[in-house]
C-alpha cells in the first residue's frame, strides 16, 4: 500500500506556483461549467477535501433538517431568479465528477452556520483589498485576492464566451450572451473576485463579513456572477447588485469602472452591498471617484450598516490596512502603476501589511492584480 501520508506531505511541500492557469472556453451555460470542471477536477476535488468550512461546518449542518430546510430555500430562489448560474455550476459538478450540493454549499459559504451555530467563528475566505487610482496621469483598479491559506494555488482565470442554451433563458434575470475573463476560485463560479467583460466593464469584490447572513436569499457568489453580462451602464450595475424580488443573503463590496468611456470623463464607483431585513432585495450604496480622487476599500463597511463580524483577521485587519494606506500615501498622491504595485505589494509592517504573506499565517494574499488603460 501507497503511504499516503507521505504523499500528502509532499503535496503540500509543493513551492506556490508563479503562474496562474487560464482556460479559454465557449459554449452554453452548461457547456463553459462542464468544460470548467473537466478541465480542472482535479484541483477541484482536491480543494473540496481540504476546504475546512465545509468539511467541518456545512456538510455536517447540511444533514441536520433545518439545514436542508435553509439549503432548499436559497436553491430553489436561487434557480428562480438565476436558472442559467445553476445550470453552469451543475455542469461545473459534472465535469469534475463532484456532487452540486458540495459546490452550492460552498457558494452559501457562512449562511448555515451562522444562522444555526450560534457560537460559529467564520472560517471562510479573509481578506482582499481594492485601489482605485484616478489621476489625470493614471487610472488604476488595483486587488489584492486574500483567502485561507489552503486556497493558495487552487484558483484559475476563466476566459469565456457564453451563449445560453434553450433551458437556460427563463429566469427573473434574463440570459444573454456574455464575453469575459474573470478569476475563480476551484469549484466557485467565476467573478467574486475580480473580472472584466467585452462591454468595458472592470470590477472587482470584497467580502464583508456579517453576523446574520439572511436565510432564503441568494448567495452573493451568483449575484456577481451576474455582473460579467452587465452593460457598462451604472443603472444596470446597481439593477443587477439591488436584485429585486430575491436581494443577497450576505455583504460585499464591488469596486468597478467603465474603460470604454474617455479617460478625462471616466468615473469610478465604490458599491456596498447589504442583506436587506426588511424588503426582498439587496441594500445598495454606490459612491463615485470622479478625476482626481483615490479610495481603497477592504473588508469593512465604510458607508451602511449591519452587525458585521469583529474578527481580528478580517475586521481589525481592514483597519489595520487601511491605516497602512494612509501612511503610504501621506507623502504623495498614488499615481503611477509603481505606486499600485507599492501600495497592495507592501509586506514589510507584519500584521500592517496590506500584502499578507506572513510565515504560517492562516490568511494569506493569493493574487494582486491591476487593470488599467
Amino acid at each position: 500500500m501507497p503511504d499516503l501520508q507521505k504523499f500528502e506531505d509532499h503535496r503540500r511541500s509543493i513551492p506556490k506556483r508563479n503562474s496562474i492557469p487560464i482556460h479559454y472556453v465557449r459554449g452554453t451555460h452548461y457547456e463553459v461549467g462542464y468544460s470548467m470542471g473537466r478541465t480542472f477536477g482535479q484541483m477541484i476535488k482536491e480543494f473540496i477535501k481540504d476546504y475546512t468550512p465545509l468539511q467541518e461546518e456545512n456538510l455536517k449542518l447540511f444533514m441536520e433538517p433545518e439545514g436542508q430546510i435553509i439549503y432548499e430555500e436559497s436553491l430553489e430562489l436561487t434557480r428562480k431568479y438565476f436558472p442559467q448560474y445553476i445550470i453552469e455550476l451543475q455542469g461545473i459538478a459534472d465535469g469534475a465528477q463532484v456532487s452540486f450540493e458540495e459546490l452550492f454549499l460552498m457558494a452559501l459559504d457562512d449562511t448555515l452556520p451562522l444562522n444555526m451555530n450560534k457560537n460559529y467563528v467564520d472560517k471562510g475566505a479573509v481578506g482582499c483589498t481594492s485601489l482605485i487610482i484616478n489621476q489625470p496621469d493614471g487610472q488604476y483598479l488595483g486587488h489584492t485576492e486574500d483567502a485561507l491559506a489552503e486556497t493558495e494555488d487552487n484558483y484559475y482565470i476563466i476566459a469565456a464566451h457564453v451563449m445560453p442554451g434553450e433551458d437556460e433563458l427563463n429566469g427573473v434575470f434574463q440570459a444573454r450572451e456574455e464575453k469575459f475573463e474573470a478569476l475563480a476560485y476551484a469549484g466557485h463560479l467565476p467573478g467574486y473576485a475580480s473580472g472584466h467583460n467585452f462591454h468595458g466593464v472592470v470590477f472587482s469584490i470584497n467580502t464583508i463579513f456579517v453576523t446574520k447572513p439572511l436565510r432564503g436569499r441568494i448567495p452573493r457568489e451568483f449575484i456577481t456572477r451576474a455582473l460579467l453580462s452587465s452593460r457598462a451602464d451604472m443603472s444596470q450595475i446597481v439593477e443587477i447588485l439591488t436584485n429585486e424580488g430575491a436581494g443577497t443573503a450576505d455583504a460585499f463590496n464591488v469596486n468597478v469602472a467603465f474603460v470604454n468611456v474617455p479617460k478625462e470623463s471616466r468615473v469610478f464607483y465604490s458599491i456596498e452591498v447589504i442583506p436587506s431585513v426588511s424588503e426582498f432585495k439587496s441594500q445598495v450604496y454606490p459612491v463615485e471617484f470622479i478625476p482626481g480622487n483615490n479610495s481603497l476599500h477592504a473588508n469593512r463597511l465604510l458607508h451602511l450598516k449591519y452587525p458585521e463580524s469583529k474578527d481580528i483577521r478580517s475586521y481589525e485587519s481592514s483597519i489595520n490596512r487601511e491605516c497602512r494606506y494612509q501612511q503610504l500615501s501621506k507623502c504623495k498622491i498614488p499615481r503611477k502603476l509603481n505606486d499600485v504595485l507599492e501600495i497592495l505589494g507592501d509586506e514589510e509592517n507584519g500584521i500592517f501589511s496590506i500584502f499578507r504573506n506572513q510565515p504560517n499565517e492562516l490568511v494569506k494574499t493569493i493574487h494582486l492584480g491591476k487593470k488599467y488603460k
